[in-house]
């Protein structure tokens, strides 16, 4: 594995692992402000689905975007069996508002030619260039115009 397909899966993996982890975690009811759960929701799904595909940038976003949210289904399947924890389609709503968002990130993320703009070089300004005028005082043949 090259050092740069390395270091563009690894916020992926990490992503990943922490949305599973504290998805399927038996959680206690302390939150830092009301609605702090479907916050987490949103932005855990929306980064995943950036960093999945800056990970695997020739994935289709179709594919992007079902996979992640039969994921999202499977963690609310997952958190109905587990005692301490419910599934919410509330959070489920909330998981796919985090993809679409995600999927929003990518095409902004993205120039015209679908190349992520870390690639891209900044457009350069072009030098211009001064023409010299075939009317200063020589026509040609080196003779004056009468």
């Amino acid at each position: 594995m090259t050092y740069r397909k390395l270091t563009s899966s690894a916020p992926f993996w990490i992503a990943l692992v922490t949305l599973v982890f504290m998805a399927l975690k038996s959680s206690s009811n302390n939150q830092l402000f009301p609605g702090a759960d479907k916050f987490y929701h949103w932005l855990g799904f929306a980064t995943l689905v950036f960093t999945a595909h800056i990970a695997f940038a020739k994935a289709p976003l179709r594919s992007l975007f079902i996979w992640t949210l039969i994921g999202a289904a499977s963690i609310e399947v997952l958190q109905a069996t587990m005692p301490g924890r419910t599934a919410s389609l509330a959070d489920m709503t909330v998981n796919i508002i985090g993809v679409l968002t995600g999927l929003a990130g990518i095409h902004l993320y993205r120039d015209g030619s679908g190349q992520p703009a870390q690639w891209r070089n900044a457009p350069r300004r072009k030098k211009r260039r001064r023409h010299r005028s075939a009317d200063k005082g020589d026509s040609a043949g080196g003779r004056s115009a009468q």
